[in-house]
């Protein structure tokens, strides 16, 4: 076959980069004429992420993985952005010269090998779009969330540009939303992201919805037997859709960990792990209620817990010093051996551990395909973006998980504390074997059936050798 290589661009994000290299492994290692480079790029504000990324030659599999990491730009270059979202539309912004330059001299290469096919852009890196199309490569977009909310996001563009209906204003209704993608109705409280704020749905939200409909192909992160629904959902508009997962995203192997060892001591299925993501984190308040919820429920538990982000994070949260000035007074001695409140975790090595029997989630999709992945039940508690349709998608459409909250919003000024009471009742509908049994039950068929999807004959493997064949085409 020739030699092809393909153009990654992530956004800079530590899940969109570590499911983008997850899928250069799969690629690389299935079809040897392949060879790729990622285009690394950092948000200013994100330790965490800035950290990753030097770890990214561990997470390789093969050597016709080849990153190009642009110089990190300083934060003060930067004014006037609001959250995240607009940061890192910022920072894609400055860098379109850099990728300019770089399309350029690849391609102005002589004797070019392999060929340059295609480049692949995240979800949120539609923008550069613009100057791939100057190139005449074709454009590849990799949607980092799910099938049903890939569903989402054409729906409610069709709505807007094909219907004229001003989509902001049907988040002030009581109306459900019957969108294709999923099999039950919606309720309008689950949709706050993303058209509760007409500015970031007409200047972002919008924009992106649109070009995924210009790509060549969308990439999807989930697999057949997980989401035949909304796979099956699209109009006739929407370009091939290409579902290859599960993509479980690389993480280092953490050194000697307290938390693995004390993990080791524990019996199966004993512990619950409540861990919210890299952005997620609490009001005192909200802490409190967890912690009390925690205690009564009497399992043993590995919490993580986050600092609210400062002013200058703006949506990264930090690290607690002392945990005692947020818990309850005596929290940490009343649950001593039974639990561990730590900062950031190794969540793939936790949950791969038998010792865990259930996952609080945010219900990142990450997250989800990870307990799928290991076979842990969740209970879900989104904190923002798409997470609340996740969790719907989860408990109701799929039923791999128990209801803690399906709508909580930690951008809603007027968000209520969930109380300890429905902590606790969550954490033991999760763990109580014969009260989830049907979920848990659930939950292990579909770790059997994702670990088959990627292998030869299956359907993401079937669906990846298309794609493949697309970018040769």
């Amino acid at each position: 076959m020739e030699p092809l290589e393909l153009l990654f661009i992530p956004a800079p994000l530590m899940g969109h980069i570590g499911q983008a290299i997850e899928l250069a492994n799969i690629l690389t290692n299935h079809f040897n004429h392949i060879t790729i480079t990622v285009l690394i790029m950092q948000l200013p504000i994100d330790p965490i992420g800035t950290n990753y990324t030097k770890s990214l030659s561990s997470t390789t599999s093969s050597d016709r993985i080849k990153f190009i990491q642009l110089p990190p730009l300083p934060l003060d270059l930067f004014t006037g952005y609001t959250s995240t979202g607009e940061l890192r539309d910022m920072v894609l912004e400055k860098n379109k010269p850099q990728v300019r330059d770089i399309l350029s001299k690849r391609l102005n290469e002589p004797n070019l090998t392999p060929r340059l096919a295609a480049c692949v852009v995240s979800m949120f890196t539609t923008t550069l779009m613009e100057v791939v199309n100057e190139f005449n490569l074709p454009t590849y977009v990799f949607f980092a969330s799910n099938a049903a909310y890939l569903g989402t996001m054409l729906y409610l563009q069709n709505l807007q540009d094909e219907h004229g209906l001003d989509v902001p204003n049907l988040a002030k209704s009581e109306t459900e939303f019957m969108i294709p993608s999923y099999i039950n109705p919606v309720p309008t409280k689950l949709m706050s992201f993303p058209i509760a704020d007409p500015h970031s749905w007409k200047t972002r939200t919008l924009l992106y919805a649109r070009r995924y409909r210009q790509a060549k192909g969308i990439i999807v992160n989930t697999f057949m037997d997980l989401e035949k629904h909304p796979l099956l959902s699209y109009d006739n508009k929407t370009p091939p859709v290409y579902a290859v997962g599960p993509m479980i995203k690389p993480e280092p192997s953490p050194p000697d960990n307290e938390i693995l060892n004390w993990l080791k001591c524990q019996p199966k299925s004993s512990v619950v792990l409540l861990c919210f993501g890299s952005r997620g984190w609490f009001t005192e308040n909200q802490v409190k209620e967890i912690a009390f919820g925690i205690e009564k429920s009497g399992y043993k538990f590995i919490w993580s817990l986050r600092r609210p982000p400062t002013e200058g994070l703006k949506g990264f949260p930090g690290e607690y010093m002392d945990f005692n000035e947020v818990l309850p007074d005596g929290f940490l001695e009343r649950t001593y051996g039974r639990g561990k409140v730590i900062g950031w975790v190794p969540q793939q090595a936790v949950l791969s551990n038998e010792a865990i029997g259930g996952f609080v989630t945010h219900c990142g999709w990450n997250s989800v395909l990870e307990s799928i992945w290991y076979g842990v039940p969740m209970a879900t508690w989104p904190i923002y973006a798409e997470q609340q349709l996740d969790a719907f998608q989860l408990v109701k459409e799929l039923g791999l998980a128990v209801e803690i909250s399906l709508d909580y919003n930690e951008r809603n000024e007027n968000q209520e504390l969930v109380r300890a009471q429905d902590i606790e009742n969550g954490i033991r509908k999760l763990m109580d074997g014969n009260i989830n049994n049907k979920i848990r039950s659930k939950v292990l068929e579909m770790k059997n059936v994702s670990r088959m999807a990627l292998q030869e004959g299956g359907p993401s493997f079937t669906s990846l050798k298309r794609l493949v064949d697309g970018f040769a085409s």
